[in-house]
């Protein structure tokens, strides 16, 4: 069983529809029916490292994202986690079991203290029969969520070590804190090396090679980018699809 989001909101007055409304996913839909959404909406804040939900828990619920990051995995019969993506401020999650009823296909873990929008699924499909455009709109973003996997497999296929790694930390660091030294990724190598196909081993290795150059700092359980720069272009070069 995993542990569900377990603290509500410490903000009673947080307005649901304002966060809605400047939400990408719910951006340009009427106001009624942003009230409408909204009186549905129950927003929790999450400490990290809590399981959100766990691999084939029941898929009753959509997410989104308003603060913090949280990173999507599927375990292993091992007991090692494979991790596919890690989400931040303005993406959404839970959507796949939400429309099939189906259970949880992955596992969805807080990397950092999280402040979510969590819409049930016998609230939210009744809303897509009565307004298209929010179906529209979840397809499209399950269009684009099918591109990025797709283009992270090919990334695993064809591009060598240094250049998906750059790839990743560049889509990373991006969305991470900026602060006087850097932008921070909050992952650990292990789980960086598992996004790109590669073991911890070989993954320290390259990072090491960037960290004598001072393009990154490794720290415990994190990765300080200060290069972004240079890791892009390491990027750009040994991506045919980007010369």
């Amino acid at each position: 069983m995993s542990a569900q989001t377990d603290a509500r909101s410490a903000r009673p007055r947080l307005d649901k529809r304002a966060i809605l409304g400047a939400h990408p996913f719910f951006q340009g839909l009427a106001p009624e029916l942003i009230e409408q959404v909204s009186s549905h909406a129950i927003t929790r804040m999450v400490k990290g490292g809590t399981v959100i939900y766990a691999k084939g828990d029941p898929g009753n619920s959509l997410f989104a994202v308003v603060t913090g990051s949280v990173r999507i995995s599927v375990p292993s019969m091992e007991g090692k986690d494979t991790v596919f993506n890690l989400l931040g401020e303005g993406e959404i999650f839970g959507e796949i079991a939400l429309l099939d009823g189906r259970p949880r296909s992955a596992e969805v873990t807080a990397v950092t203290d999280c402040e979510l929008m969590m819409i049930s699924r016998r609230d939210f499909v009744p809303l897509m029969h009565d307004h298209p455009e929010i179906a529209f709109k979840l397809i499209d973003i399950l269009c684009e969520k099918l591109r990025k996997t797709s283009e992270q497999v090919e990334d695993v296929m064809f591009l060598d070590l240094p250049t998906r790694l750059a790839k990743i930390l560049v889509k990373l660091a991006r969305t991470a804190d900026q602060s006087p030294q850097g932008r921070r990724i909050s992952m650990t190598q292990r789980e960086i090396g598992q996004i790109i196909g590669m073991s911890r081993e070989s993954t320290n290795k390259q990072l090491r090679n960037w960290e004598q150059r001072g393009w990154v700092r490794l720290e415990r359980g994190s990765i300080l980018v200060g290069a972004l720069d240079e890791l892009a272009a390491v990027a750009a070069a040994g991506d045919p699809r980007k010369t």
